[in-house]
């Protein structure tokens, strides 16, 4: 499964890269406030509302289709970034760009769970997700010193190459179709509920620190676009580098406990960054990253134990990528009367307000 990995990095490298510079650039391009933050966060709604009909179709005609499909998609969406002209193109490519990462993320989460084994489950899991947030970790890296050198057209040919390298890698490592039913068999699950609550709060408050606050008030807290992105980049890699021992975590104490540790954890990152001083607003992120990978790992893991995991992962995309898309809009809206620390003491309230809520979820595998 190496090759699946890399070349989920890649296609989360593309999709993160211009994060430092959307907003802003959405304002250069005529965009009023508001709809810069829905230009940071609209790649969200097409997820939001497709993934998981994506991931329950790939139970039937299989994950292959699904993951070719959608890069090809996401190519198409960085053509699109490069002749944008005005906010709505812009928009546009980003709602296209998150489209194909609808098709791509429920088919590879479900085909890493296929091809693993039972008792490790939630560890493969991890690993697939270090791998992607590593990739949502050297995307806006690498976005911002672009943007800083070359301009910020430099920056979609980046996501261009990194999506490029996304497809090759899939078109040599997927080599078969795995279908799990011939027939749709609908199968809500209830048990994951809790889950997809903490799931959905959680993210809204890390998308509204990582991709609308620290670039919008970059000016404000005194930041260049390149520390930007390294801060933004912090958030993912402790993400990233949370995955599998939240994992292994999950695996041998069960889904719940890596689901409180996860969101103690993010609500102590968002409380810390309430500050103007860029050393301790790293470690913020840091620490809200951290939390947020432990919580999603659990919350995926979860998911793969279900009957049919193709639609309850998908389902449990289609929940992250709404409170990506929520957060980061509704960010937007604070933004109008709160300052940077005051938005971070709000969204960590929030967050440990639902912190009672992973106590709600019961295990559906004997510890």
């Amino acid at each position: 499964m190496r090759g699946i990995f890399i070349s989920g990095f890649f296609a989360y490298a593309a999709l993160s890269c211009v994060i430092p510079i959307i907003p802003s650039y959405a304002v250069y391009l005529g965009a009023s406030q508001l709809m810069s933050a829905i230009a940071a966060g609209i790649f969200a709604l097409s997820p939001a509302i497709a993934m998981t009909p994506f991931g329950y179709l790939s139970e039937i005609y299989g994950r292959r289709i699904f993951i070719i499909a959608g890069i090809v998609t996401s190519v198409f969406a960085t053509l699109l970034y490069l002749v944008s002209f005005d906010s709505t193109t812009l928009v546009l490519a980003r709602l296209i760009h998150g489209l194909g990462s609808a098709m791509f993320v429920p088919a590879v989460n479900a085909l890493v769970a296929d091809e693993s084994d039972e008792n490790r489950r939630g560890e493969a899991i991890g690993w697939l997700s270090t791998a992607l947030m590593l990739g949502f970790f050297a995307g806006p890296i690498a976005g911002g010193y672009a943007a800083e050198i070359y301009g910020v057209k430099s920056v979609f040919l980046l996501s261009f190459t990194f999506v490029l390298a996304s497809l090759a890698f899939a078109l040599f490592s997927v080599k078969k179709d795995v279908r799990r039913c011939s027939e749709f068999n609908f199968k809500f699950p209830s048990v994951m509920m809790p889950f997809y609550t903490l799931m959905f709060i959680g993210t809204a408050v890390t998308s509204a620190l990582a991709l609308f606050a620290l670039p919008f008030y970059a000016s404000e807290i005194k930041i260049t676009k390149f520390q930007t992105g390294v801060m933004v980049s912090s958030l993912f890699l402790f993400s990233s580098l949370s995955r599998v021992p939240a994992g292994v975590l999950s695996d041998r104490f069960g889904r719940r406990a890596g689901a409180v540790v996860g969101i103690i954890f993010g609500s102590l990152g968002l409380f810390m960054a309430a500050t103007t001083d860029p050393v301790q607003l790293f470690l913020a992120s840091s620490v809200c990253g951290a939390g947020m990978g432990i919580v999603n790992t659990a919350v995926f893991a979860a998911a793969s134990d279900c009957e049919n995991r193709g639609f309850a992962i998908g389902l449990a995309n289609t929940v992250l990528n709404a409170g990506i898309f929520v957060g980061s809009t509704i960010a937007g809206y604070m933004a109008s009367f709160l300052d940077f620390e005051g938005m971070m003491l709000y969204l960590a309230a929030i967050a440990a307000a639902f912190i009672p809520f992973a106590l709600l979820y019961r295990d559906q595998r004997s510890i």
